[in-house]
């Protein structure tokens, strides 16, 4: 049996998936969901939107960069009930399968990472442009407010990741999610060049959202992992690595030995056992990887290394 025939390793089953819901209790999809009830809720009892204007970001948030933290704090500050019920009702059914996707610590840093980009794309977009009333008089800076980037881009990245999984608008009508997506990017992209009439939705916001989404399924990112990328170590063991594995050489360290006359029989059997046992530290890191953060997580090198491994596996195990 090779690493292929694990339970694990299987590919996932190519038939319509069906959304099941997940309980977001325990979890940062909870503690994000209720912050943003507990903001709100204080709001309307201080009276006078206080805490709202504290937390929003403005067009001229950019120049004056004492104010740069509302580029993440707008996302939980919202105007009415209906604004907030309806971003948390999408957190609500989609943020749990994200979570359970990509764990979550990575969920927690890809939400608010989208909450970042959104705002920063609709402040660049939107830089200086103020308010004025009915007689041009000017009543002050562009404002937003929201989590609708963060909750466009975890319920496009569920779209994403389950396109075929069925879901039911309104609680209705059925539809795959990829149409859904459709529907949703449709929307946005018409409001953002005026053809749904005026609105007063941060439609530039949703498709930053949903773009970071799209790259960030696109290029497999893992937002936690950046910390260890940064790290020395890390670069000087994928050179390492690399070098190990380059298939021009990786034969040839398994060969030498016997063919090169200058190398006895122990110096031979010596760089094999050391490549031997090198990679399968090397498989058993990868292993854990997929039992930790699933099979999404993987590079491609490192998908390469898991085949061949299996393969060399499959022959030496071979019946005779």
């Amino acid at each position: 049996m090779g690493i292929y025939d694990r339970d694990y390793y299987r590919p996932q089953s190519r038939e319509r998936e069906q959304y099941h819901f997940i309980p977001p209790t325990q979890s940062w999809v909870f503690a994000i969901i209720a912050v943003n009830i507990m903001v709100f809720f204080a709001d309307a009892i201080r009276g006078g939107d206080v805490i709202k204007d504290l937390l929003l970001v403005k067009s001229t948030t950019l120049s004056h960069p004492t104010e740069w933290w509302r580029l993440i704090t707008y996302s939980f500050a919202h105007g009415d009930l209906r604004h907030i019920f309806c971003n948390m009702l999408g957190l609500f059914f989609f943020g749990p399968l994200v979570e359970r996707k990509y764990g979550q610590v990575e969920f927690l840093c890809f939400y608010l990472i989208a909450a970042i980009v959104s705002s920063l794309v609709w402040v660049t977009l939107s830089f200086n442009v103020v308010l004025v009333d009915q007689f041009d008089n000017v009543i002050g800076p562009l404002r937003m407010l929201g989590a609708s980037g963060s909750v466009c881009a975890v319920v496009m990245l569920v779209v994403f990741n389950y396109p075929r999984m069925t879901v039911y608008l309104w609680g209705i009508l059925e539809m795959p999610l990829w149409l859904l997506g459709v529907l949703f990017v449709a929307f946005d992209v018409f409001g953002f060049f005026g053809l749904s009439g005026i609105d007063n939705v941060a439609h530039q916001a949703h498709i930053a959202g949903v773009g970071f989404a799209a790259l960030y399924w696109w290029r497999k990112w893992r937002i936690s992992d950046l910390p260890r990328l940064l790290s020395p170590g890390h670069w000087q063991e994928r050179q390492r690595r690399r070098k190990f594995f380059n298939p021009k050489t990786h034969a040839d360290r398994y060969s030498r030995g016997m063919d090169d006359d200058e190398d006895s029989d122990n110096d031979a059997i010596h760089r094999q056992l050391e490549a031997d046992e090198e990679r399968s530290e090397q498989v058993d890191a990868i292993l854990r990887k997929i039992s930790e953060k699933g099979q999404d997580s993987l590079t491609w090198n490192e998908r390469r290394i898991l085949k061949r491994a299996s393969r060399d596996y499959q022959k030496k195990n071979k019946p005779k």
